[in-house]
């Protein structure tokens, strides 16, 4: 009985282990995308990652992880091909960096499935352009004469293995590839054999003569630039592979990991499915990974935003203050104009008013050299007639005025005149004169003004300059205090998080051990229940047998007694036997015990 229970259990394990999973599991689901050829720049020959919000799907391929994505171009023509707005020809997409790119049909031999799904991409998506790949060998031929000197330039300064491995690859893009089931490979032999041949000798002419075409050309000043492009893409070059051996190396420690956690626990999973709380816990971590890299992203967004605005700042101080330079330059050649225009014609006033002054004082002289000249004949022809006397020559001196107003009387107006014109345009000098020293000293006293006002403007933005940067500096130290604070906190909560980890894998090895334990505890439960049911009968049976053995052992003395009877008088007798209803009353009490669970 006890080797067929235990027995149980094992076979029930044995059935659990030796269950297997179906083949449809090994499929994954690949949703396909149709980026608009709006979106594409041709150009640029690429589409940036925001272009992905105008895609459009086109359904989604049930296909196996390992399926290389040239044949899966059949299952998405199969299944996706009917819609309406799925172009009949497409080309692959990929996201690198910052944009989308286009698959060269050499890559979608290489690129599998499981390239498009998590974790090396985001979501298991698969994003395609309508078009071929001769169109892009025949935009590639339109290209620009620079972009053909460059081409050039890298494939003279390439080895000969690379220069056959370009034009292969340009072959490759020109040419529709061939499905490799129907290739022979004797045939795909021969074939590569002979291009290599042909790569080289046609490598050795190309580069010859794109030397000597790029010589003559091109400029040092170019040579170096395209070395220095060069050189950028092969340190790109590098870093991807660096990038992509890191990958591939976290991918072969994950499968390792999880083959160790497979062969160890292999039972306990197949036999009983995950706990709710390890799927919280690993949703918890991807939504605190998500809002660590938004994170990120933001104060990336912040940091470029204010380098931004401190490029523009500074950029619109130094407009400013050229500004302020260019005016200033401005108003003193305006004052300098105006002082040397001022003073030219101030001279010229006075230089024209002196001229006038010497010119009036030149014909006063002349006109009394002529009078004294006239008063002279005169004199000298009375004299020779004897018209002359001491007493007319008194009375002549005695009264003047009656003898200037009887020959001179007009002359002297107009002297008079003359001189009073004279003595005014002196006047009116000395008082523009007057007028303009008053301008110019009120000039000079706001000129003063100014120059105070402006300096005071200016030290009042110096001051509100350091008041900016000593603000800048104070926000500048609230934030990095900020940013230190919430790395700490961060650190805290990572460290709680680890902790709290810890735990959870020795309480997760705890349960690992009771669901161990339970089958075993399961199986000793039923044995003992077994053996107090096989107990319990066997006390009853021998209690059983002990009343019949009592009951014959009565009727024996029972008949011992009526034999002694008759012998025996009856007072000698001993007493008489109870009834049977006494005897069944003192039968033990039995308790059928049993574990119930």
């Amino acid at each position: 009985m006890e080797p067929q229970m235990e027995s149980e259990p094992s076979s029930l394990r044995n059935n659990l282990i030796t269950v297997d999973r179906p083949d449809t599991a090994q499929l994954v689901d690949l949703h396909v995308y149709v980026i608009p050829t709006s979106v594409w720049q041709e150009q640029k020959n690429l589409a940036e990652n925001d272009a992905i919000e105008q895609a459009i799907s086109a359904g989604f391929v049930h296909v196996p992880q390992n399926l290389t994505i040239y044949d899966l171009r059949q299952h998405i023509t199969d299944i996706c091909g009917q819609e309406d707005g799925f172009p009949k020809d497409f080309i692959y997409l990929r996201s690198v960096g910052r944009c989308l790119a286009k698959v060269r049909p050499q890559q979608e031999l290489e690129l599998k499935v499981k390239n498009y799904r998590p974790p090396i991409t985001f979501a298991p998506e698969i994003y395609v352009l309508e078009g071929h790949h001769d169109d892009d060998s025949s935009l590639a031929s339109k290209s620009k004469s620079s972009l053909s000197h460059e081409s050039s330039i890298q494939s003279s300064s390439s080895s000969t293995a690379t220069t056959g491995r370009q034009e292969s690859w340009t072959r490759s893009i020109s040419e529709s590839p061939a499905p490799i089931a129907t290739l022979n490979p004797s045939f795909i032999h021969s074939s590569s054999e002979q291009q290599n041949s042909t790569i080289l000798d046609r490598s050795a002419t190309s580069s010859t003569s794109t030397l000597s075409r790029a010589s003559s050309t091109l400029s040092a000043r170019d040579l170096a630039k395209l070395r220095e492009e060069q050189e950028r893409l092969r340190l790109r070059q590098i870093e991807l592979a660096r990038q992509r051996r890191e990958i591939e190396e976290e991918q072969q420690r994950r499968k390792t990991t999880e083959s160790t956690q497979s062969d160890d626990s292999k039972t306990e999973t197949r036999r009983f499915e995950l706990p709710t709380r390890d799927i919280e816990a690993e949703k918890l971590k991807a939504a605190k990974e998500q809002e660590e890299q938004q994170r990120r992203r933001r104060e990336l967004e912040v940091e470029a935003q204010k380098a931004a605005l401190q490029r523009e700042e500074q950029k619109r101080k130094v407009e400013q203050e050229k500004r302020q330079r260019e005016i200033e330059q401005e108003e003193k050649n305006k004052n300098e104009q105006r002082n040397t225009l001022s003073k030219l014609e101030r001279e010229k006033q006075e230089e024209e008013a002196a001229t006038r002054i010497q010119a009036s004082f030149r014909g006063y002289q002349s006109r009394q050299k002529s009078k004294d000249q006239k008063r002279h004949k005169t004199s000298n022809f009375a004299k020779s007639r004897g018209l002359w006397s001491a007493d007319s020559d008194r009375k002549r001196e005695q009264s003047p005025i009656k003898h200037k107003t009887i020959h001179s009387l007009p002359l002297e107006r107009n002297e008079a005149q003359e001189l009073e014109r004279l003595q005014k345009e002196a006047r009116e000098l000395a008082r523009r004169k007057a007028e303009e020293d008053h301008a110019e000293e009120i000039k000079a006293h706001e000129v003063v003004k100014l120059s105070e006002h402006l300096e005071k403007l200016k030290s009042e933005r110096i001051e509100l300059e350091n008041n900016r940067e000593a603000i800048i500096r104070r926000m500048q130290q609230l934030h990095a205090q900020i940013a230190v604070r919430r790395t700490e906190e961060r650190d805290l909560w990572k460290q709680k998080y680890l902790v709290q980890k810890k735990k959870t894998a020795e309480l997760e090895e705890k349960t690992r051990a009771a669901f161990q334990d339970q089958p075993d505890l399961a199986s000793r439960t039923e044995q003992t229940k077994l053996r107090l049911n096989n107990s319990t009968k066997l006390r009853q049976q021998a209690e059983n047998e002990c009343q019949l053995l009592k009951q014959e052992l009565h009727q024996m003395r029972s008949s011992l007694h009526s034999l002694e009877k008759s012998s025996i008088p009856a007072k000698l007798l001993p007493p008489p036997p109870l009834p049977q209803q006494q005897q069944q009353q003192n039968i033990p009490i039995i308790f059928d015990i049993t574990l119930k669970y």
